[in-house]
């Protein structure tokens, strides 16, 4: 005869029977088979990085550095703008050893021949920002650019066509046929265009060389890996946002 007492242990806990019950039919389904090889995948995964994680500590997961547009080239920028700044000087120069000091005696073709290097460097310092996306950089050629624009008029009386995408150009004969007063005034004295040129020149540089610091230490909007760098947000840079 069965107890009442004893009731709950044979009926009482149908949560277990049904678990039991729920097991099984996954069993029968092939859903633990399933998760087994599933966990087993995701072991031998984790075994593998944990392997060659020596050989990939120096890379980013997320981010190639030397791929990353937004820091990419400061360094060559920094180069570029450096000839760039010695080119213009060149032209520029007032002592007496300087390529207008005699106006009596003017050398056309050294004149020529430095005002090419000069464009050559000018054109070069704008392929090297085009390698980047950092807006601090970009916002500084784009004033050197805009100081092209206003005097392309000026260049081109002396043979130097500014071009639609903003590199310079020199046509050698008309420039050599040019009174070179014209040219020291364009591209000679203290209010000329390669002045303007060296100062804004030595501005971009500033700011690639800023830019590259920040991202080597990681104080910049953008991180070394293209990150945004959240640190900076209401305790540094963005701290009046708050």
């Amino acid at each position: 005869m069965i107890r009442f007492n004893n009731y709950s242990n044979i009926f009482g806990n149908t949560n277990s029977i049904y678990n039991s019950l729920a097991q099984l039919n996954s069993v029968r389904r092939g859903s633990y088979g399933k998760l087994l090889k599933a966990y087993y995948a995701k072991d031998n995964t984790a075994s593998v990085s944990k392997n060659t994680a020596g050989k990939t500590a120096a890379k980013s997961t997320r981010y190639d550095y030397p791929l990353y547009s937004a820091n990419a080239g400061l360094d060559e920028i920094r180069t570029q703008t450096d000839k760039l700044a010695k080119s213009a000087a060149k032209l520029t120069d007032s002592s007496r050893n300087g390529l207008f000091a005699d106006r009596n005696d003017y050398d056309p073709e050294a004149a020529y021949k430095a005002v090419n290097e000069f464009i050559s460097d000018y054109n070069s310092t704008l392929d090297s920002v085009n390698k980047t996306t950092n807006t601090t950089v970009t916002n500084a050629a784009n004033n050197m650019t805009r100081m092209a624009d206003i005097m392309s008029n000026s260049l081109s009386r002396v043979g130097v066509t500014v071009g639609r995408n903003g590199r310079l150009s020199i046509d050698e004969e008309a420039f050599k046929n040019t009174d070179m007063d014209k040219v020291r005034s364009v591209l000679g004295s203290g209010g000329s265009f390669a002045r303007s040129a060296g100062s804004y020149s030595a501005r971009l540089g500033s700011a690639a060389q800023q830019q590259s610091l920040q991202a080597a230490n990681n104080t910049g909007i953008y991180g070394r890996y293209g990150t945004y760098n959240t640190n900076s947000y209401g305790t540094g840079n963005y701290s009046w946002w708050y």
